[in-house]
């Protein structure tokens, strides 16, 4: 092979660099792009954001199946739209209006519906938005209890009836236990938000519920 003259040698040298600098920059970039999927599962497992499912128990760990696909539940990530069920708080004595007037404050909602999902609750989530909780919803009011199994925040639990008022609230139920947690009226629905929002927001006993965007989930009978 024939040697190379100095000037191609620079030209090869300096293409050689502009590589170099070209492949460490691509490599930076994938080690630190953001995104769901590189969210570390709750349980110390990684999670299987995009795969393919049906239903919730078809993702690991704390994702939801949106879409025919496993996602970051919205109440960690606040995804949201138009369609996203929202509950508001009113104060016992206030009259609550179909839609606008002044809540003490209101909070969108994930929805729990099936066993499966209720059965799965909040489990394995390392974090929630303060601006959001999750509803379980049953056919009748009942007598219902609650556990922290695999849940790695503290909730508070707010039990409603199906009138859609505050029967009782759980607060701050420490993370990771199996002690029943109850009040003494029957429940419709179980509304969980992180801990120690209740009592910071004014939400008890007597406080009244509006549920919106939950056509067709036993919206409250009044």
């Amino acid at each position: 092979m024939a040697p190379l003259s100095g000037s191609t040698a620079s030209s090869l040298s300096r293409g050689c660099l502009m590589l170099l600098v070209g492949l460490l920059t691509m490599a930076f970039s994938c080690e630190h792009t953001s995104g769901a999927d590189d969210v570390v599962a709750a349980d110390g497992g990684r999670g299987e954001d995009n795969a393919a499912c049906v239903l919730d128990e078809h993702c690991e760990s704390f994702y939801r199946c949106i879409e025919s696909t496993c996602q970051v539940p919205p109440a960690m990530s606040g995804q949201r739209d138009e369609a996203t069920p929202v509950l508001s708080f009113f104060s016992p004595d206030a009259e609550v209006p179909a839609e606008g007037g002044e809540p003490l404050v209101s909070f969108y909602t994930e929805l729990a519906l099936t066993a499966a999902e209720q059965s799965r609750g909040l489990m394995f989530r390392p974090h929630m938005r303060d601006d959001w909780g999750m509803l379980f919803v049953y056919p009748a009011e009942r007598t219902l209890s609650f556990w922290m199994k695999n849940t790695l925040i503290p909730l508070d639990m707010i039990f409603i009836d199906d009138a859609g008022e505050v029967v009782g609230v759980v607060e701050m139920a420490e993370p990771q236990t199996l002690s029943p947690r109850r009040v003494d009226r029957p429940a419709r629905y179980v509304f969980e938000i992180n801990g120690g929002l209740s009592a910071e927001l004014g939400i008890g006993e007597g406080t009244r519920v509006r549920f919106e965007n939950m056509e067709g989930h036993h919206t409250p009978r009044r």
